[in-house]
């Protein structure tokens, strides 16, 4: 959300860049973690601060990230920032949904818009706010200020600054370089289906859903950037759309079969999709009116029921296969494209 907010200040600046290509080339559409041991909150919100100021950077502008440690002296922080004519996004609307604040006022209400709001209105500070931008934990009056005062340039970067996006190191502390890190945690994530760890307690499915929604969310702004017209330095490397292609719709149909929603309509939809369908986990309709065919489980996103079969688990082992492989394609093109141009 912290990149949605960024993209929006940005057009609200007359800067167009559209988010595929921030979050791709910032690096942040391959910052894809995966852990069997931390909570599902980590997983959803770790990145790299680099990767937010690689994506300002790219967009000819400063940003500024600040917190305090009142409410009175974050809405005052605010005010200053926004009085010097910049922009300011944080997390307003809950903790992981940022908002966009052009003015704010003594009393604490501001003027802008967020995901709650997409057309410019008030939004009330007073009672404080709290979230987290990438690699921060989560705390309150957070906030961060976009300075534009150096001169935007034309759109566009040469064939050798490829190397400085997609294939250097996101962070000191990380010996995975780039994209590479995405795809060790997908792998990691894989194997975890294999061994069963999908449906060995509601914590494993959920970290799982996440990891591989969050790598089909990545790919697929990889493949939309590299085939616009922005990405057209890449003609050497005309297999790296496709490749992300395939990577976006294989995770994409791994986290179908790990949450599979068809069944919420109704019992009828339920009973049909468990016959028809290969999925292991189905999201429970409110009405249903007869015992699931299956072990229930409760997780944040509704309840779901495990219909755990040998063919099922084959058919998921199968798939994670897949993944596995089109992860696997997507760096070795990674890695031919790098050494081309360094």
């Amino acid at each position: 959300m912290a990149f949605h907010a960024l993209q929006a200040a940005l057009a609200a600046m007359g800067i167009e860049r559209s988010l595929d290509s921030l979050v791709t080339r910032s690096g942040e559409a391959f910052w894809v973690p995966w852990s069997e041991t931390a909570d599902v909150e980590t997983l959803r919100y770790v990145r790299m601060m680099s990767t937010l100021f690689r994506a300002t950077d790219q967009a000819k502008v400063r940003l500024e990230i600040g917190a305090e440690d009142e409410a009175g002296s974050a809405i005052a922080a605010l005010r200053k920032q926004t009085a010097a004519g910049r922009l300011v996004i944080a997390p307003v609307f809950s903790e992981g949904r940022f908002g966009v604040i052009q003015s704010v006022d003594s009393e604490g209400a501001a003027h802008g818009v967020g995901p709650d709001q997409l057309e410019p209105g008030f939004i009330d500070l007073a009672g404080g706010w709290s979230g987290a931008f990438p690699a921060y934990a989560p705390r309150k009056w957070i906030y961060g200020a976009i300075r534009r005062d150096r001169p935007i340039k034309p759109a566009g970067i040469p064939v050798p600054d490829l190397a400085g996006i997609l294939f250097v190191p996101l962070g000191d502390d990380i010996e995975i370089r780039g994209v590479r890190f995405g795809i060790e945690a997908v792998r990691g994530a894989t194997e975890a289906v294999r061994a069963g760890a999908a449906l060995r307690d509601t914590a494993a499915l959920e970290r799982l859903l996440v990891t591989f929604e969050q790598a089909e969310f990545g790919f697929g702004c990889a493949e939309r950037w590299l085939e616009s017209k922005e990405a057209n330095h890449l003609w050497e490397a005309p297999d790296l759309a496709r490749l992300a292609r395939s990577m976006r719709a294989a995770c994409g149909e791994l986290a179908e079969r790990l949450w599979d929603s068809s069944g919420t309509a109704s019992a009828g939809a339920l009973g049909q999709a468990v016959t028809g369908r290969k999925s292991m986990v189905f999201e429970l309709p409110a009405d249903l009116d007869r015992e699931p065919p299956g072990k229930v489980v409760e997780l944040p996103r509704g309840r779901a029921v495990i219909v755990d079969t040998r063919s099922r688990r084959a058919a998921l082992g199968r798939l994670a296969d897949v993944v596995e492989r089109a992860a696997l394609a997507f760096a070795k093109e990674v890695d031919s494209v790098g050494a081309l141009t360094r």
